[in-house]
């Protein structure tokens, strides 16, 4: 799980100058579009069609919050397997109101949330 985190992180931060895929996984069905393609025996793509990508002095500042994702007592809380799926569509209804294919203010991001929260909560899900 550790690994998986940080994959993220190295996987965002790639160039084509300088890949960083060694943490992502393996396979053909990987998210990762390098490691897919080697899978595939196909050339891998440019690193300019990534959607998310962290910059040098992102990547410099950022390591602590990956390691309190990665620590011990974050992960003791995901074991139980209680929270993905309630998780996963709350992200969802968030990224419904906000695209993450594209920059959105801290404002937009902000209200984006409030909104989802509340519809999350409060409507009848047995509404279309």
């Amino acid at each position: 799980m550790k690994s998986a985190i940080y994959a993220t992180l190295y996987h965002c931060s790639s160039t084509d100058a300088k890949p960083k895929h060694n943490k992502c996984p393996n396979g053909k069905l990987s998210w990762c579009f390098f490691k897919r393609a080697l899978a595939n025996e196909e050339s891998p793509e440019s690193h300019s069609v990534m959607k998310t990508k962290l910059t040098e002095e992102v990547v410099a500042k950022i390591p602590p919050v990956y390691q309190r994702l990665a620590s011990d007592e974050i992960l003791s809380r995901c074991t139980s397997g209680k929270s993905q799926n309630a998780n996963e569509s709350l992200h969802s209804v968030i990224w419904s109101h906000c695209p993450k294919e594209s920059f959105q203010s801290k404002k937009r991001l902000e209200i984006s949330v409030v909104t989802a929260v509340s519809e999350f909560n409060f409507v009848d899900p047995c509404l279309p």
